[in-house]
């Protein structure tokens, strides 16, 4: 090997692609566990209460308060609030109830009724409340389908272009190898802590789409470049020689960006640890499959290609 071809990513391929089949597998089987993913009330529909203590409240004492009766269902999640009026207030929590067969009016005196009988209705105060029906649930679901869609749909597109349709067929594949993975540990997370699909959550499901393939893109380039420079090579040598380069540059992009993500996991409280968790995973994902899934395919392509030529001339 030459100094520019280190390590030997081309011969861990089958390794890495165990590694995927297996972290798929698992979040299928996750799935499928749970029943399905656990989404937001901003698709299942329902509604939201943002209520301020004036005083410092354990929020296990919330919960307990909730926990009989028809409300045992509620979701409560401590709020943290940086903002002037924030300092008005000791606790800030989120309450969420899925509510589609449930009249809104009814639901808010049953809310403010247990506030009051277990902290007193001057101890807090409603700062926020919204509700979202069942149907507008259902429109956004077909909304992040159809963004999903387009956007797989136009980023093949452009690397055909920029490249070739095998380059955007590869790149695809990865995307959709770091959705499956990446939506899969989600669920897994899940036994554990209440993860939730929310629309932030698919807003960092696109994020690491696009962070995926500008790393996908710069491994594509450097092998393109390659193919012209170091022609009569094998082309594995070439897709390894060409990660080795790039990879310097991946580790240092994905390196800076991991540490934002884990201050934001660690510090940024409640209300985006699930964004951030996705984030997460994604940006390890994402770089992970330039490596091991996206080249991989291209050499896998390359040698069906020559397989056919010879079966043709022969």
């Amino acid at each position: 090997m030459t100094a520019k071809n280190k390590i030997d990513f081309v011969g861990k391929i089958k390794k890495a692609l165990l590694v995927s089949f297996l972290l798929i597998v698992l979040g299928i089987l996750s799935v499928v566990i749970q029943k399905g993913l656990n989404y937001n009330i901003e698709f299942n529909g329902g509604y939201l209460v943002h209520a301020g203590f004036y005083d410092k409240v354990d929020i296990a004492k919330i919960r307990s308060a909730f926990a009989g009766g028809d409300m045992s269902g509620i979701d409560i999640q401590e709020f943290g609030d940086t903002g002037s009026e924030a300092e008005d207030f000791g606790t800030e929590v989120i309450l969420k109830m899925e509510t589609s067969d449930q009249d809104i009016k009814l639901l808010e005196k049953k809310i403010s009724a247990v506030l009051n009988d277990n902290f007193g209705a001057d101890s807090y105060e409603i700062r926020q409340s919204s509700s979202i029906g069942p149907k507008v649930g259902n429109e956004l679901k077909e909304s992040t389908l159809k963004a999903i869609f387009w956007s797989l749909l136009f980023i093949l597109i452009y690397i055909t272009i920029k490249f070739r349709f095998r380059y955007g067929i590869a790149a695809i594949a990865a995307l959709f190898h770091d959705v499956m993975i990446t939506v899969g540990m989600l669920s897994l997370f899940g036994f554990f802590f209440n993860i939730e699909i929310s629309l932030s959550v698919i807003a960092a499901i696109l994020t690491i789409v696009g962070y995926s393939l500008n790393d996908t893109i710069v491994v594509f380039d450097r092998i393109r470049e390659n193919v012209k420079k170091l022609e009569g090579m094998d082309f594995d040598k070439i897709v390894n020689v060409s990660v080795n380069e790039t990879l310097t540059r991946t580790i240092l992009t994905s390196t800076t960006t991991l540490f934002v993500v884990i201050i934001l996991f660690i510090f940024g409280g409640e209300v985006i640890r699930d964004l951030s968790l996705t984030l997460l995973i994604g940006i390890i994902v994402g770089t992970y499959s330039s490596i091991f899934i996206a080249s991989p395919l291209l050499i896998f392509w390359e040698r069906s290609s020559r397989k056919n030529k010879r079966l043709a001339k022969a």
